[in-house]
């Protein structure tokens, strides 16, 4: 059981450094969008999350183990 659970935290890693590297693109591509994200690629968008998790369902996904995420048009900085 801790296999699956470090094999799952390593793989959401994975995909949040590659969402992370891809955030310039999807926000052309997905602008103001919740997105799901996996295996390198978008699995779903909607400008609603519940839209989001609503696909996800469907397709037999978990949302809890995905990458949902708020792709707004323009940069986010914050200072802190």
């Amino acid at each position: 059981m801790e296999e699956n659970i470090n094999s799952s935290l390593f793989d959401y890693e994975k995909d949040f450094i590659s969402f992370q590297q891809q955030l310039s693109k999807l926000r052309q591509t997905n602008p103001n969008q919740f997105i799901a994200f996996k295996n390198n690629r978008v699995i779903c968008s909607n400008a609603s999350i519940e839209k989001v998790k609503e696909e996800l369902i469907s397709q037999d996904i978990e949302p809890s183990g995905i990458i949902i995420e708020f792709v707004s048009k323009d940069e986010i900085r914050m200072i802190v």
